[in-house]
Parts: structure tokens; C-alpha cells; sequence
């Protein structure tokens, strides 16, 4: 079971919402993991989403929250309003992320958490004498923190050995000697003024077990990826959290899963999938505000200026300029021959797939635009078309592979934008 309890969409100028992802059945011992308190550390935030996406909890029960900061991750920086993870001690009520941080809080203090993980990267390898600029006490890559050695009366509160074991299990999968991990503890309640004000350890002062595993900001991001989630399984069989795997946990296979084919619905009638760098004349509703719809939670949607952006987690995909239209709700649906064979009903907003051609079915009141097929504005529906009859620099996607089609209701005026599909055709 995977349930989304909080959907984030992003436009320019509205405050964002951090995504709860539930995986698992509820029960009474919840691992609650985190990524994304700080925006400029990717290895977190991907690996929470990798975890989100990529896992099925067989036994058990795990939260996920990818995206705690989503401004600061678009922006790339460590908190466009402050650090996110200096404020679980005094927020002011001014302060522009109060809300998301007081959220933050009741979800860690709800009964069921018994363990809260945050991922992190860190500077260079952290070792406990100085060696060189990159390997010293005063770096924070790959290492296990914990914030004293043990927490009385609470569920995995022997946070010294749970951590100790954890180190061991990353050392046994290092894919370079120099990564080795060590266990870093703050000791915050002694005088550490600044983890005081950290998220694990208002977790701590709360009764709840909190572990930090950060890796190392050298390391390329699926080198952190792969790093976090060994962490992370071994929490949960620590927890007795029972999982399988749908990627292979190598840097390889970590790789490939980050590399996955984004989808991205705006305003539920124009579709993304996998597009290149950038995109014109996109059409867009003139008035309402801009929505998107996406199961990944580090996809995100901004205006620059004149032309939007889609992001996903610090990259942006895409950027796209817009062309305004009045919407229509004409139809929802329209009728495809592919390949020479039957005709089939494709919701708008879907991609179908193709090995040689296709033809719109005509349809009364409707027009077809064929992106990149012809340069007038006439109906192209009843055209049997082939990848070598439409141009290849209007592709959607880096190949070259997937084109779209508009659909129109025919007016007096401006036509109305009714949807699109896109055709992928195969290799």
C-alpha cells in the first residue's frame, strides 16, 4: 500500500508543502525517513524519493517525506528563508516556514513514529584526526551521527550500538576505502548550540530514536544514493520493517532508477514525458493558475519571466514557453488508427505508442494539430502520418522519439484548446 497524504504542486510566488508518502500498513512502529531539510544536499532528497518510489513494504510500516524544503531544493541552496534544520528549537511567528515546521513536528510526535532517519550530505570524509583538507574532524561526509549514546524508555533508544552496527554494514559495502564511514556522536545536550536546534533533536527530546546518516558531497549523487539507502534498509531491518527491492542496490542500479522517464500533467490537459532542455508555444489557460500532476514529489513547476520551468529536485527539465488559449471540455477522449490497424479511444493527456504511423479519426467541431507536420492552420485529422513526415527538431523529447498532437474546438474566434496526446514511436 502507498498512500500520497499531502500532493505538492509549486507555481511561482505560492508557498510550498512538504509530501507525506506512506508505505506499508499503519502500525504502532512507524520509521519515519526524511531528505530535503537543507536544498543544496541532492543525495538526501533522492534517496527519499528513491525510497518512496522504488520500495514495497511487505511487513511493517514506513513514512516518507522527500521533500521537506522544496524552495531551497529548486533553488539549490541550503534555505532560500534560513536553515530549515536551525529552527526545531525557537521559530519566530514571522518566520515564512513556521507553518511547515510546526507540521513537521506534529508528524514526528505522533505515536506511532518510533524511529526518524534524516538523510543529509556532507563535506568531504569525515575522520577523527586531521589528515588532509578533505579527510578531518572538521568534515561531515559519510559518517552516522547520533546525538548522545543512548535514549532511556525509548524504542531503539540504544542509538550508540543501533548506529555502531549500521557503520559497520556501510564499511562492508564501500566501493572505495576513502569512504569508509565512522560513527559521529554531538553530544548536543552537552552544549552543541547548533544541533540543539536540529530536527533530530527535538526528535530526541521528545522520546523518539533519531539517526542522521550523511554522505559525502564529493561523491558523485548516485554514490550518495546508493550509501543512503544502505543506511536506510539497515534501519529497517533494525526496526523489523520488511521490504523488497524493485532496482538492484549497486551504483549501477541506483543510476538507472534515478534515470527514470518523468511524466508531468499541466492544468490536466498538456503532457511532459522524458522532454528535452526546452520547448515553445505550449498551450496554456490565460487566466487560472497553474497545476500540475505527478506521482514524484520533487517535481515541481515555476514561471521565469516569461516561460515556465518543470524541476525536478535541483535540475530543471524543461523549460517551455507559453501560448494562451481559452480551454474546452469538448470531448475527453479521441478515436487513433496505429499501425494500419484498429482504431482505438485515447484519453487525452495520454502517450501512446507507435511502430510506424498513425491517423486522427475525424471528428465534428474538432481540429488536429500535428506538431511539426504542417504550417497552416487546417484540420490534419484523416492523415496517415509517419515519423519522416514530421520534423524532428519539434520532438518532445532528447531522441527525437515522441511528438504531439493538439486537439482544438473549431470557433469563430480563437480556437479553444480542448487537449493533447503524444506519439512515441518506436525504435
Amino acid at each position: 500500500m502507498i498512500i500520497f497524504l499531502t500532493i505538492f504542486i509549486f507555481v511561482s510566488g505560492a508557498y510550498a508543502k512538504f509530501t507525506l508518502i506512506k508505505l506499508g500498513v499503519d502500525d504502532n512502529n512507524t520509521v519515519l525517513v526524511t531528505g530535503g531539510i537543507q536544498g543544496d544536499e541532492p543525495g538526501g532528497f533522492m534517496s527519499a524519493n528513491l525510497l518512496a518510489r522504488g520500495y514495497e513494504i511487505t511487513s511493517g510500516s514506513l513514512y516518507v517525506v522527500p521533500n521537506l524544503n522544496m524552495p531551497s531544493i529548486i533553488k539549490r541552496s541550503r534555505g532560500v528563508n534560513g536553515d530549515m534544520n536551525r529552527k526545531f528549537d525557537i521559530i519566530s511567528d514571522k518566520d515564512p516556514e513556521k507553518d511547515i515546521v510546526e507540521q513537521i513536528k506534529t508528524l514526528v510526535l505522533e505515536p506511532n513514529i518510533t524511529m526518524l532517519v534524516n538523510l543529509h550530505d556532507g563535506s568531504g570524509f569525515y575522520r577523527p584526526k586531521y589528515i588532509n583538507p578533505t579527510m578531518n574532524p572538521n568534515r561531515w561526509g559519510n559518517i552516522v551521527i547520533i546525538d548522545q549514546i543512548a535514549l532511556d524508555g525509548a524504542i531503539y533508544g540504544d542509538l550508540e550500538k543501533n548506529a555502531n552496527k549500521v557503520v559497520e554494514r556501510l564499511n562492508d559495502k564501500l566501493l572505495n576505502p576513502i569512504h569508509k564511514y565512522h560513527l559521529r556522536n554531538t553530544r548536543t545536550a552537552e552544549g552543541d548550540k547548533e544541533m540543539l536546534k536540529s530536527l533530530s533533536y527535538f526528535a530526541i527530546k521528545n522520546g523518539k530514536a533519531a539517526y542522521a546518516n550523511e554522505a559525502s558531497k564529493t561523491l558523485p549523487i548516485h554514490e550518495r544514493v546508493y550509501y543512503h539507502l544502505n543506511a536506510v534498509e539497515e534501519y529497517l531491518k533494525l526496526a523489523g520493517i520488511e521490504f523488497k527491492r524493485k532496482f538492484e542496490l549497486t551504483p549501477q542500479g541506483v543510476k538507472r532508477a534515478l534515470d527514470e522517464d518523468l511524466s508531468v500533467l499541466v492544468c490536466g490537459k498538456f503532457l511532459f514525458y522524458s522532454p528535452k532542455a526546452r520547448l515553445g508555444y505550449i498551450p496554456l489557460p490565460s487566466s487560472d493558475e497553474l497545476k500540475i500532476d505527478c506521482d514524484n514529489a520533487l517535481v515541481a513547476l515555476s514561471k521565469n519571466q516569461n516561460e515556465y520551468n518543470i524541476h525536478y529536485g535541483n535540475t530543471i527539465v524543461t523549460r517551455f514557453t507559453p501560448e494562451y488559449f481559452e480551454y474546452s471540455n469538448l470531448v475527453d477522449e479521441i478515436s487513433v488508427k496505429i499501425d494500419d490497424d484498429e482504431v482505438k479511444s485515447v484519453k487525452l493527456g495520454q502517450k501512446i505508442v507507435v511502430n510506424s504511423s498513425f491517423m486522427i479519426i475525424p471528428k465534428d467541431k474538432i481540429r488536429a494539430n500535428i506538431i511539426g507536420y504542417g504550417t497552416t492552420i487546417v484540420d490534419e485529422s484523416g492523415i496517415k502520418i509517419t515519423k519522416d513526415m514530421i520534423k524532428s527538431r519539434f520532438s518532445m523529447d532528447k531522441k527525437g522519439q515522441i511528438y504531439r498532437v493538439e486537439f482544438y474546438e473549431i470557433s469563430d474566434k480563437k480556437d479553444k484548446f480542448i487537449g493533447m496526446i503524444l506519439v512515441e514511436f518506436a525504435k
